[in-house]
């Protein structure tokens, strides 16, 4: 068919161009010729063959580009054939296209031929129909479709939108395909080129020209000049429309959308364009907001800015406010864009409200027409824009709802001709952004507007609500419930006739409903932030909104709908626990309910006659289950037809609208439950103001009058009505029921909320306080009324008879329904007490209405009946709790009504009637089971005490009956009396302990411990306390012990042990807990014989069974039992205070006794116990107070006192082994303690001495430092330190010698805590150098005092501490600080000190001189002391001080103070070589250096100073040697006065030649370097001089007083060895050059200059023939011989 369709055109336009067109005609004829050569077997094998001859198509082109019809015609009919049969050939694609561009402006039929073959192309070479080949396809179609022809131009819209569809179809192909093909097309993107591949960049350019052709600008690859903006934004939308996933998944697509098209389609916002531009811009932004809002949020900031000012009424036109409405609807309606926007805008930091100017101007929106919308005082059924007959109007409010005779007749107000919203004539036929075919806006309804912004209110409920909703659900997750599922909060069908439900249980698992905000999953909490930071930001304006809309006139589905969206914006609140939002909107839903002027006109009318009253209420009262009065108002409205019509005006009265209002706020009660919180109170004001009304006489007047008067309501609208009062009725069911659900805080809420109408002041949960909580915003009221924030609304002075027809009723279903929360938790947490407490008031009042105090008996009655039933079932003691607490409220009744003042009347005797019958039924049905009792016998026996007061020692307290002890004193009426009901006891205790019933052990211990308080006879308080024992050891037998716990849990202090009213006593734990809380009573209260044995008693029962006793037990037991045995006994011993200088001490040896085996018998416990107490979860605050305890005792200033403490506090401390976290904190309130209380103060009176006191704190020291070792802070340890070192120094012990050669136990202790701290830490190591320091000169500083020191010697420990400190200075210096800090030169200053002493202090320990022990330690660290400055980098003063230090302590070696007092030579000789060794070594370290130009000259002079007064053999006279300022040199030439008398020698002449040797040696320059050298021998050459001169001079002046008498050996062998010296003496050369006296002499033998004028004049005194001697003479003449040769 193909072959015969081109063989006939071509044999066309061959004839067509036979003398018009040759290059057509010769094109043709080969054509033809090549079409004839091709074989015909078939249509595909025909398109293959033509599609491999590109030359075959020339003669359709030639013809196409005549652009003549005739020629064309056939032309494009082939080349579409071809396409179709794809036998065109490929290459020959862009000039087909060419040729069919040529042809788009010639006739109907080629264009149509043209669009024929586009399809063709497109599916038949897309691959091939990219860049200009699609260019040219886009560019034709758009030609195409400017066509005149509305044929041509609807086939050439639809093949363009089917062109772009494909082209972004090839793109969804291409990425799927992405590893295969390639990307090599670069585009500009945000920040840096998008490199796209060919189908991809193809669709990016042809977005971009639609986008650029919307704007009418010129485009780049398409050209779309015949294009329209209007069908550019057409295409935009359908591609938008048709490939999001592409649109978010190419960001060059995303690019031009911000770039070009969002501000091409928010234009029209700001300009006033055509309808036609405006509309299809708008459906682009409108798809932009729904789908790509979240990629394009701050572009769409200003177009939802823009869309909010285009609301204004004075801003837009009405077509272009709707249009801009109708956007922002469905950004409300797809669901989430609302958070997202306010996510976005809102929420963010510095971000503008967006959402928020929306929804404020919904609120000026709604506020506009008021008229248009049919607002009214409540809202209304709309009669729509036009009148109508009376006929029609009924009965289109009849078919709406039911309602016209509530409207019309029961109201009294006519309103007709009300427009309001109906989807009738508020909606139009079609959207206005759909109208795309109209060229002008077409006429909109007026209310349209106001119709869409209650669509907004509803999604964007709608929208919270799917978020929060689910989220707190799944956070809750209650179990299943048995009775169906959970109300929602958007529940309004009308509900099913209300029938019994079953309790149900499902308060046991349900706590209060989850916050969403507590979400874990960051995603879900940040949207959930930002959903609760909307409604709490946006929640008055949706109030507002809401509030104008609930009293317009609404179509029945629109105000449904309305209602909806509220119950979920309010739900929304609730469940985030915004209170404010929630109480708010709550508040408005029950004015729209109960509306303040229908509760005006109900309070105003007349009360009942008391006939009608009382039948009414007896009928009310008799049924609960009617939670509105109004259960036969249809009878009798049906009665009242027959009556008489009343003249009265009708009086205004609920409208089903406002019962629906009413069920809505019920069930959102029931929706929120627990998490109503105080809001619940306005749910309870408004059911109980829609009872006042629809119970009140105007209620029935009305409906009488509606039977009489004309447009009377139906039976069809009253049964509407009444089937509206039983839904409402239904949801209060619900509702009350729901709370059973409840926890008991929430319970206690809801019951609160009812029992204020009973005169009661709302009670405070017992777990937490409601002073937070917020109350539901007020409204303005009138003066002296005030009732749930409406106006006009008060309580009356008296309770009215109708507060309690409504409350009484309620609350018995209240109680009936919790019964099971009342047996299972306590009475004041599950509400319990508050509702007897409250109902007992009303049952036992005489001046209450009789009726009221009937049914308050009845249900107290029945509810205490239901709980004994149902805990049949329970174990034995929650039946015997639940049975007392049962048979308290009849007694509680009964006790009521005898304590009311006046005489009984007979409806007091009623009550107790019916007190009594409800008893007996109790007895008939489970009389059986029954487990409590009577306790007598004892109460008998207290009689043998005399009362207090006069009022009755027995008495009702909390679920049982009573002895109130606290009327029972502790005096006997008559000792004989006393000893006959001891008898009693005895007997009791002895025989019958065993069988008497658990609750009895009570009233028995509060007999006995006030026969061990009596005071008449000490035998039988003594024995008394034996029979405690017994008692304590029976309750422990039945494992009292163990079960303590459970009473220190709801007990806290000893108060309430000792009130029988706040714990339960029928348990042996909690009488073992009130045995010992009586015992702690005697040891504080009973005689002094009784004292002890009482303590000794409490010690016994817990010492021996504390084992059994759990960690909170013993955490009672301590704070409120025995750590306050040790305050009462301070408190005994000093009534006065302690601590003061004034203090009057009444303790006497025998109170001080008792004290300490109080504070070791408490301790003793406690570390007993240790790994049960440390388990203590209140550790801290427990050791807190135990050591505040001890504080005060250690107040007392006694040292006795304070060995106990601390004695006691080593124990327990003792007994924890490692230190762990539990024991951080008490550890370091220990320490904090210790180191502050030093047992200071005055001794005792006694003479004992703080010897004790200190050693217990040392050993306490000991075991705080071993707890707190690796985490005690440096400032802590020094302290530490100091104290320790304190104790040492002040200690008064041990006496008489005994710390010579041993430790004593606290220097013992002392200097093991002192070692055993860590030097890891900064400071440490040098405080603690310090005080080893400190300690080494305790025998020192100790031995200088005057007058007999009959103390601690010190010895011992200092010569210890002189090792340690040592240690301390050799393995710490590593580190400046220690050095810089100065603790090295202060424990160099130590050592210098105790051997400078040496023979003026002697002491030995252990044989060794302390001396000793110190010139060896400081030898020892010379050389490392020495050299720490330079290895450390210290400064040149620091070093001075050290090696000003060494050199004093040279010379405290080399001198011997006070030697005179030694007689023993041995010892002295064995000292004296022991000092030249440690002389020799220290020399060794020192000299090398010591010449540094680094060291002041003083050190130096200092040294040579010292050598050279330890080289003095013997004494000199006064002024022989100058003195220390002077030169050594000055008046060397003077000869003193001679002396005849003998000279001792010194005792260390060896010492003195070792030293004088040391100056010969520094005096010649063998020492260190040339430098080193010359400083030595500068400070040590005058000296010398004046050393060699001193026995020369002495020769002189003292020998020719001798004449013939012989020179003595000393002198004499002094004299020769100065002979001898000078004689080979060489000294440095520049020796002198530094002395005054020298004046700049130098060489070697300068010395000789001072020297030879005395051996001159020596020889003479030697050569004299009466006196000279040759032993002198010649060694002399020796020595000038030899120096003769020197100048």
């Amino acid at each position: 068919m193909t072959a015969t369709l081109l063989a006939g055109e071509l044999s066309n336009l061959i004839s067509e161009a036979k003398r018009k067109n040759a290059d057509l005609k010769t094109a043709a004829e080969k054509s033809l010729q090549d079409l004839k050569a091709i074989p015909s077997t078939s249509e595909s094998q025909l398109a293959a063959d033509l599609s491999r001859r590109p030359a075959f198509i020339e003669p359709f082109l030639i013809a196409c580009a005549t652009r003549v019809t005739k020629f064309a015609s056939g032309g494009v009919t082939c080349l579409q054939r071809l396409v179709v049969s794809k036998g065109l050939p490929r290459t020959r694609l862009k000039d087909t296209l060419d040729a069919f561009n040529a042809c788009a402006e010639l006739g109907l039929d080629v264009q149509l031929k043209v669009l024929q073959a586009l399809p063709s192309l497109l599916q038949n070479y897309s691959d091939d129909l990219k860049d200009d080949l699609l260019a040219g396809a886009l560019q034709l179609c758009a030609l195409l479709q400017n066509a005149k022809a509305q044929t041509v131009s609807g086939v050439a819209a639809a093949t363009l939108q089917q062109l772009v569809s494909a082209v972004f179809e090839k793109v969804v192909d291409e990425d799927r395909k992405a590893t295969e093909i390639a990307a090599r097309h670069e585009v500009p993107g945000d920040g840096k080129p998008i490199v796209l591949r060919p189908a991809a960049y193809d669709a990016y350019r042809m977005f971009r020209d639609l986008v650029l052709a919307a704007e009418e600008r010129p485009t780049k690859f398409v050209r779309l000049t015949a294009l329209s903006p209007e069908s550019s934004l057409e295409l935009i939308w359908s591609a938008l429309s048709a490939n999001t996933l592409i649109f978010v998944a190419h960001p060059e697509l995303s690019g031009v959308i911000r770039a070009n098209l969002l501000p091409a389609v928010t234009r029209p916002l700001s300009e006033k364009l055509a309808f036609t531009l405006t509309i299809r811009s708008l459906r682009v932004m409108d798809i932009l907001l729904g789908r790509y809002f979240n990629r394009f949020q701050e572009e769409f900031e200003i177009a939802l800015g823009l869309l909010t000012h285009n609301l204004d009424l004075d801003i837009s036109a009405p077509w272009k406010r709707v249009v801009s409405m109708e956007v922002i609807r469905n950004f409300f309606t797809n669901s989430g864009c609302v958070v997202d926007a306010y996510t976005a805008y809102d929420y963010a930091e510095d971000g503008k409200t967006v959402v928020q100017d929306i929804l404020s101007t919904f609120v000026r929106l709604s506020a506009e027409k008021p008229a248009a919308i049919g607002l009214g005082q409540q809202s209304s059924i709309p009669m729509g824009p036009g009148s109508r007959d009376s006929g029609s109007e009924q009965a289109i409010i009849e078919a709406a709802g039911g309602m016209a005779g509530v409207i019309s007749s029961a109201l009294g107000v006519a309103e007709t001709s009300v427009a309001g919203i109906s989807s009738q004539w508020s909606l139009p036929r079609t959207a206005c952004l759909d109208q795309l075919d109209k060229l002008e806006a077409p006429p909109l309804p007026e209310t349209y507007v106001y119709t869409m912004v209650l669509d907004c209110l509803s999604s964007l409920s709608d929208t919270l609500a799917r978020v929060v909703v689910p989220l707190a659900a799944h956070l809750d997750r209650p179990e299943p419930e048995a009775n169906g599922e959970k109300p929602q909060a958007n529940d309004h069908s009308l509900p099913e006739s209300p029938g019994h439900t079953s309790r149900s249980q499902s308060f046991r698992q349900r706590a209060v409903m989850a916050n969403a905000l507590d979400a874990e999953d960051e995603s879900v909490s940040q949207r959930i932030r930002a959903v609760a930071g909307l409604v709490d930001t946006c929640w008055p304006a949706v109030l507002a909104t809401c509030s104008t809309y609930l009293n317009a006139a609404l179509e029945e589905q629109y105000y449904r709908n309305l209602i909806k969206a509220y119950q979920r914006f309010a739900q929304v609140a609730g469940l985030l626990k915004l209170s404010t939002p929630r109480d708010a909107l709550i508040t408005t839903l029950s004015k729209s309910a109960v509306p303040p002027h229908i509760v005006n006109a109900a309070m105003t009318d007349s009360i009942r006659s008391p006939i009608t009253q009382s039948t009414e209420s007896a009928r009310i009262f008799s049924n609960p289950r009617s939670l509105l009065s109004v259960d036969s108002l249809v009878s009798q409205t049906s009665s009242g037809s027959d009556r008489r019509s009343s003249v009265e005006p009708t009086r205004p009265m609920l409208s089903t609208r406002n019962l629906q209002c009413l069920r809505a706020l019920l069930n959102l009660a029931i929706a929120l439950g627990p998490t109503m919180d105080t809001a619940f109170t306005v749910v309870v004001d408004a059911l109980r103001q829609a009872d006042l009304i629809l119970s009140s006489n105007m209620t029935q007047q009305v409906m009488r009058q509606g039977a009489h008067q004309k447009g009377a309501d139906s039976p069809a609208a009253i049964q509407a009505f009444s089937a509206e009062v039983n839904a409402v009725e239904a949801a209060a069911s619900r509702l009350l029921e729901s709370t059973s659900e409840y926890s008991n805080e929430s319970f206690l809420t809801v019951l609160t909320a009812f029992v204020r109408f009973l005169g009661a002041k709302p009670v405070d949960s017992p777990e937490s306080s409601r002073s937070g909580a917020v109350s539901p915003p007020t409204t303005p009221t009138m003066k002296g009324r005030t009732f749930s924030g409406l106006p006009g609304i008060s309580t009356f002075a008296e309770m009215q008879a109708r507060d309690y027809q409504f409350v009484i009723p309620k609350l018995g279903g209240l109680g009936r329904l919790n019964v099971a929360r009342f047996i299972q938790y306590d009475p004041r947490e599950s509400g319990w007490t508050l509702l007897v407490d409250e109902l007992a008031k009303v049952a036992c009042a005489g001046s209450k209405p009789r009726e009221a105090r009937r049914a308050a008996t009845d249900i107290l009655c029945s509810t205490a009946a239901e709980t004994v039933y149902a805990a049949l079932a329970e174990e034995d003691d929650l039946q015997y709790l639940v049975q007392q607490r049962a048979f308290a409220v009849l007694l509680q009744i009964v006790d009521g009504i005898y304590s009311e003042d006046g005489e009984l009347t007979n409806a007091d005797l009623e009550m107790q009637g019916r007190v009594l019958e409800a008893l007996r039924s109790i007895l008939e049905r489970c009389g059986e089971s029954l487990k409590a009792g009577w306790k007598k016998i004892l109460a008998v026996i207290s009689s043998a005490f005399e009362r207090t007061e006069s009022g009755a020692a027995v008495q009702q307290q909390g679920v049982e009956t009573h002895i109130d002890w606290n009327h029972i004193s502790n005096d006997l009426v008559s000792v004989q009396v006393g000893r006959s009901a001891f008898t009693a006891v005895q007997l009791v205790c002895s025989d019958f302990l065993a069988a008497l019933p658990v609750a009895v052990i009570p009233s028995l211990i509060e007999v006995l411990f006030r026969f061990v308080r009596q005071t008449d006879d000490l035998n039988m308080a003594l024995t008394t306390v034996t029979i405690v024992m017994t008692v304590a050891e029976h309750l422990v037998s039945n494992e009292a012990a163990k079960d303590i716990n459970h009473v220190t849990q709801s007990t806290s202090e000893v108060a309430s042990v000792l009130d029988p009213s706040s714990m339960s006593n029928e348990t042996g734990s909690a009488q073992l807990v009130l045995l010992i809380v009586h015992l702690r009573s005697a040891v504080r209260e009973a005689q002094k014989e009784v004292r002890n044995a009482a303590f000794q008693t409490l010690c016994n029962i817990l010492s021996n069974h504390g084992e059994q006793l759990s960690p909170s037990a013993w955490d009672f037991l301590l704070r409120q039992i025995v750590l306050n045995i040790l305050s009462d006994d301070v408190q005994r011993c000093f009534p006065q205070g302690v601590g003061t200088d004034n203090v009057s001490r009444r303790t006497t040896r025998a109170d001080e006794a008792m004290s300490k085996a109080i504070i070791l018998g408490v301790s003793g416990l406690i570390a007993q116990h240790i790994r049960t107490i440390e388990q203590i979860s209140k550790l801290p605050s427990l050791w807190e107070t135990f050591l505040n305890k001890l504080e005060a005792y250690l107040d007392c200033q006694s040292h006795s006192l304070s060995e106990a403490v601390y004695t006691a506090l080593a124990k327990v401390l003792s007994e924890v082994d490692e230190p762990t976290a539990t024991w951080t904190t008490p550890v370091y309130r220990a320490i904090s303690m210790w180191l502050k209380r030093l047992p200071d103060g005055p001794a005792d009176s006694d003479g004992d001495d703080n010897q004790g006191a200190y050693t217990a704190y040392v050993s306490t020291g000991q075991v705080l430092y071993r707890l707190a070792k690796q985490t005690m802070g440096p400032p802590q340890t020094r302290k530490m330190i100091d104290n320790v070192y304190h104790c040492v120094a002040q200690s008064s012990g041990p006496g008489h010698g005994a710390d010579v050669n041993s430790l004593s136990d606290l220097q013992s202790k002392a200097m093991e805590l002192l070692k055993g701290i860590r030097t890891d830490q900064a400071t440490l190591p040098t405080s603690l150098t310090t005080a080893a320091a400190h300690l080494a000169l305790l025998y020192h500083e100790n031995a200088s005092k005057k007058g007999v020191i009959s103390g601690p010697t010190f010895v011992a420990v200092a010569s210890e501490a002189i090792d340690w400190l040592a240690a301390l200075v050799r393995t710490y210096t590593v580190d400046s600080e220690l050095v810089e800090s100065g603790a090295v030169l202060r424990g160099m200053q130590t050592l210098k000190r105790i051997v400078d002493s040496k023979y003026a202090t002697p002491a030995k320990c252990k044989g060794i001189a302390l001396w000793r022990k110190a010139s060896k330690a400081a030898v020892d660290l010379s050389q490392h002391v020495l050299g720490l400055p330079e290895a450390l980098g210290l400064d040149g003063t620091l070093k001075s001080s050290l090696w000003a230090e060494y050199a004093g302590i040279a010379a405290a070696i080399v001198n011997a103070n006070g030697v005179g007092s030694i007689t023993d030579k041995n010892e002295i000789r064995e000292d004296e070589l022991a000092d030249t060794e440690s002389f020799r070594a220290l020399r060794s370290v020192l000299v090398p250096r010591l010449g540094s130009a680094n060291l002041p000259d003083h050190t130096r002079l200092a040294y040579c100073r010292s050598i050279f007064n330890a080289s003095i053999i013997h004494r000199t006279e006064p002024g022989e040697v100058p003195s220390g300022e002077e030169s050594p040199l000055k008046d060397l030439q003077r000869i003193r006065r001679g002396r005849a008398r003998r000279v001792p020698y010194s005792q260390r002449e060896r010492m003195s030649y070792v030293c004088l040797e040391e100056l010969l040696a520094l005096s010649s320059g063998s020492e260190g370097g040339a430098v080193e050298q010359l400083k030595l021998a500068q400070a040590a050459a005058p000296l010398l001089i004046l050393r060699l001169a001193i026995p020369i001079r002495a020769y002189i002046a003292d020998h020719p007083l001798r004449g013939k008498s012989p020179q003595p050996l000393s002198e004499l062998e002094e004299l020769l060895f100065c002979f001898e010296q000078i004689k080979s003496l060489r000294m440095h050369p520049e020796a002198l050059a530094e002395d005054p006296e020298a004046k700049g002499r130098t060489g070697r033998t300068a010395h000789l200059h001072f020297l030879y004028p005395l051996l001159a004049k020596a020889i003479a005194i030697a050569g004299d023939g009466w006196s000279g001697t040759q032993e002198v003479h010649q060694p002399l003449q020796s020595v000038l011989q030899a120096i003769v040769p020197f100048p």
